[in-house]
């Protein structure tokens, strides 16, 4: 152990930091990014009929 470097043993110490906080977040059931997927088809569509309605009003005012 005494032989590695000290840039390994922060690499070492921020994977083993990342897993605790992982695991924390699942147990602790927190959402993930992957896990929104519902939320963000329904933010598509509001946005998309907004789209569609600045889009009209637009081509009526030109």
């Amino acid at each position: 152990m005494e032989h590695i470097p000290w840039f390994a043993w922060i690499a070492i110490v921020g994977i083993v930091v990342w897993g605790m906080v992982a695991a924390v977040g699942s147990i602790t059931g927190r959402p993930h990014q992957a896990r929104r997927g519902e939320c963000d088809h329904e933010d598509v569509e509001q946005l998309k009929r907004r789209i569609e309605q600045l889009e009209a009003q637009l081509y009526r005012g030109a």
